[in-house]
């Protein structure tokens, strides 16, 4: 979801600017991991990566969503901002945490014997120090350390979901998003919420950028949908969604110009898509 603070928005190009460090942090670790051929993880309740399963788990996921956005408003309405905050600072460490963990034994995992207790050590002081280092820059002071601590997690984050999850499942789950995003914004909890909070209030789930205000969740998606295009339809197919993802971006700029508020998964989300699916097809890496 992208938001202004005041009504009047005037989208410029240096408004993309977390958009593209996003993009540029995830190519960095999208490609790595793609050549190691390291095993996705299970991070979807159903199995496969048919409709049908793809279906169930974009159901399950969007439901996750919305219950977490009503729970965090109603809980601010009840005047619990701060115990938000700490929920926040909390879940953002462990994900930290845990994508990083992920990430840095499946790099090592190629190089090395991760059995051995020394290497297991390693890669578990290593996972510590980028959590630690991504949680000071986030709840840091200075927008562009908070701007790299936000780039970093948003692409760690979606690299891992982009990695283990199928083309399929990313499909549909890309589809369920872009409804889900504006009955959310429009009708439901996430505009409530975003109404109820001040620039600055939850750091971490929301990150400011002059007068522009992007949710974390934005940029994890974005580096989903871009992982998806690099591991399973090539280099070529990433670019050709980075281009759709920012020209969507920038799309949802221009609208937000004459809104409060806009949903900032359809235009990004859709226009990616397109482009990787064109780039795919165009390469002949598209076989679904």
């Amino acid at each position: 979801m992208a938001e202004s603070e005041s009504k009047v928005f005037k989208p410029r190009p240096k408004h993309l600017l977390p958009v593209i460090l996003g993009l540029l942090a995830t190519g960095a670790l999208a490609y790595p991991i793609s050549l190691v051929g390291a095993p996705q993880a299970q991070v979807t309740p159903f199995v496969g990566d048919t409709v049908t399963s793809a279906s169930l788990n974009a159901v399950v996921f969007v439901f996750a969503l919305g219950a977490s956005a009503t729970v965090m408003f109603l809980l601010i309405r009840r005047g619990r901002m701060r115990f938000i905050r700490r929920l926040v600072k909390g879940a953002l460490v462990v994900v930290s945490f845990a994508v990083a963990f992920w990430y840095s034994t499946s790099i090592l995992a190629s190089v090395v014997d991760l059995s051995t207790n020394l290497w297991t050590l390693v890669s578990l002081l290593l996972s510590l120090g980028i959590a630690a280092a991504i949680g000071l820059t986030i709840f840091g002071r200075g927008q562009i350390r908070q701007l790299s601590g936000v780039t970093a997690l948003g692409a760690l984050t979606g690299v891992f979901l982009g990695y283990s999850i199928g083309p399929v499942t990313a499909l549909v789950l890309v589809g369920a998003l872009v409804v889900y995003d504006i009955v959310a914004v429009f009708r439901g909890p996430v505009g409530a919420l975003a109404k109820a909070v001040e620039a600055g209030d939850l750091p971490g789930a929301m990150y400011t950028y002059g007068e522009l205000t992007i949710g974390m969740g934005d940029l994890v998606f974005y580096s989903l949908v871009a992982t998806t295009a690099m591991v399973f339809f090539g280099l070529f197919s990433f670019f050709g969604t980075a281009l759709g993802i920012l020209a969507g971006s920038y799309l949802g700029f221009r609208a937000l110009s004459k809104y409060e508020m806009f949903p900032g998964l359809p235009f990004s989300l859709l226009l990616g898509v397109a482009g990787m699916l064109l780039t795919a097809a165009a390469t002949g890496t598209l076989y679904l």
